[in-house]
C-alpha cells in the first residue's frame, strides 16, 4: 500500500457513480478533511476477515474482491467492488467486524474516509443515509439474482454474464482477465474445468480471443 496525491473531490469522476455523488462543496470539504487516497497493488489485502472497520473505503480506479474464507482456508468470492463501490460500509454501520476480506486483484486506487468524517457526513448530510439504504438493497437484489441463476442459467450464460461485467468495466472490448480461472469460477458458481471448456469453445467458435490473459471478444452480441 502507498499513499498517493489525494484526489480532488470537486472533478473526482469516480464520485459520480458513488453514494457521494450529490453532496454540495461545503460538504465535500468534510471529504477532503478526512480521507487518504491510497495506491494498492495487485494482490494486495485491503482489508481482512475478522478486522474492526476504521471509516469507508471508495474505488477510484481498479478492481477489487470480496471474498470470505472457509475453514479449510478455500476462498469464496463474494463479489468485485469496481470504480465508484464503496466498501465496508456495512460492518461500518452495524459497528460489526468485517464479514469478508478485501483485496486488489489488478492495481487499484482507494479513497480511504476515516470515522469523524462519516460521521460529520451523516449528521449534515442525512440523506447520505438514503443513499446508503438504496445501496444495500440494489446489492441485495444482485445476491437474489445471483441465486436464481445459479439455479436457472448454465455455466455458459453466467460466465457471458461475467465477461460483460469485465468489459463494461475496461469500456472496451480487449480486456486483461486479472483472476485466475479458479476464481471466475468461484464468482459464477462452477467448477474451474467447466470455466476452462467453456472459453475453449467459445474460442474455437469465434466468439473471443484469447491470449494469455487478455481476452477480445469478438462476437458483441454473444453477451448482451
Amino acid at each position: 500500500m502507498k499513499t498517493t496525491t489525494s484526489i480532488n473531490c470537486s472533478i473526482c469522476s469516480s464520485r459520480t457513480h458513488s453514494i457521494f455523488c450529490e453532496l454540495a462543496e461545503d460538504k465535500l470539504q468534510i471529504l477532503r478533511d478526512h480521507k487518504v487516497t491510497r495506491l494498492y497493488p495487485k494482490n494486495e489485502t485491503i482489508f481482512s476477515e475478522g478486522s474492526k472497520p476504521c471509516g469507508l473505503f471508495c474505488v477510484f480506479s481498479g478492481l477489487v474482491k470480496i471474498y470470505k474464507t472457509s475453514l479449510d482456508g478455500k476462498e469464496q468470492i463474494v463479489r468485485l467492488a469496481k470504480t465508484g463501490d464503496v466498501l465496508g460500509y456495512r460492518s461500518f454501520f452495524s459497528g460489526q467486524l468485517y464479514a469478508a476480506s478485501a483485496q486488489a486483484v489488478q492495481d487499484t486506487t482507494l479513497c480511504f474516509v476515516e470515522t469523524e468524517g462519516i460521521e460529520k457526513l451523516v449528521r449534515f448530510h442525512p440523506e447520505l443515509i438514503f443513499r446508503l439504504l438504496k445501496k444495500v438493497c440494489v446489492e441485495l437484489g444482485e445476491a437474489e439474482q445471483k441465486f436464481q441463476d445459479l439455479l436457472e442459467k448454465t455455466v455458459e450464460e453466467r460466465l457471458s454474464h461475467f465477461l460483460d461485467f469485465m468489459m463494461k468495466n475496461a469500456n472496451s472490448k480487449q480486456f486483461d482477465l486479472p483472476l485466475r480461472r479458479e476464481e471466475i469460477a468461484s464468482i459464477i458458481g462452477a467448477r474451474p474445468e467447466s470455466v476452462i471448456r467453456a472459453l475453449s469453445h467459445w474460442r474455437k467458435k469465434g466468439f473471443i480471443k484469447l491470449k494469455a490473459k487478455s481476452i477480445t471478444v469478438l462476437d458483441i452480441h454473444r453477451f448482451q
